[in-house]
């Protein structure tokens, strides 16, 4: 599935970002953003795991048990100089609570030393109540009916959790201006933000069979990286990129979209 879905690889970490680093890539799911930085010359490269399970035996040095807000517990202060979040801060954790932002900014400011970089891309807010109204929040599945049928499956798939808009209205994803003041209030500077890409989950995914769908996700990667690959695209030609990979995209598989947002921080 994770092929189909998002490419987040020099678009969101650029080999001169990683180069000599040493870098903790959190919460590292399949491990294709780790085995790139090892790639792309990082000195060297941790990537975690949540879930208490004995690491993936491919060669990468897993940490298997860093929960969110066990980071300064499993590594000491100042223990890295990059540090990645690739669309883990919206999702539950595997006991069964929330990713916290504000806790998670707090972990990796401990754990990265002075200077360092956290990159950190997740699915930007969007309203599900369009008017607030006198009545109580919506439930999910108030909010999910009558909803696009592609992003409320996307909703449902990954287990979204609800969260408030800036008028009050449901909706799902993270807003942009409460992350940034996030990361301020805990000893960061923002050094960028942008919409690197978007999310495009497959609207088909319960037709296919296996061997499909794998085809389909190298297939859907290599188009992707023709058009997001270069990390010097200019900010005001990506969204036209995008564009033209989506409308190619559409010609491989049905998918529903979500706008992403990257945020490059640096530690004070």
């Amino acid at each position: 599935m994770r092929p189909l879905v998002y490419y987040l690889i020099e678009n969101f970490a650029p080999p001169a970002m990683v180069k000599g680093r040493d870098v903790l890539d959190f919460s590292a799911g399949l491990g294709d953003l780790s085995r790139y930085m090892i790639d792309a010359g990082a000195r060297s490269v941790v990537p975690t795991l949540p879930e208490p399970k004995a690491p993936l035996d491919d060669g990468l040095d897993w940490r298997a048990g860093v929960a969110a807000g066990r980071l300064a517990a499993v590594f000491d202060a100042g223990s890295f100089d990059l540090a990645t979040a690739r669309m883990v801060l919206q999702f539950p954790t595997w006991e069964g609570d929330r990713v916290d932002p504000d806790t998670l900014a707090e972990e990796f400011a401990r754990i990265l030393r002075p200077s360092g970089l956290l990159v950190l891309a997740f699915h930007e807010f969007i309203p599900f109540e369009p008017t607030p109204s006198a009545a109580p929040p919506p439930s999910v599945e108030e909010m999910l009916e009558g909803a696009d049928p592609g992003r409320a499956a996307l909703v449902r798939y990954l287990g979204l959790p609800p969260r408030e808009g800036p008028s009050g209205e449901s909706g799902f994803g993270l807003k942009v201006p409460m992350m940034v003041t996030t990361l301020q209030n805990r000893g960061f500077d923002i050094a960028k933000a942008d919409h690197p890409e978007v999310f495009t989950f497959p609207t088909d995914v319960g037709l296919v069979d296996e061997s499909t769908m794998e085809r389909m996700g190298v297939e859907a990667m290599a188009l992707k990286r023709r058009y997001l690959a270069d990390p010097d695209i200019d900010d005001y030609e990506r969204p036209a990129a995008i564009r033209r990979m989506l409308v190619e995209l559409s010609r491989l598989y049905r998918f529903a979209t979500w706008p992403m947002v990257r945020i490059v921080a640096r530690r004070r």
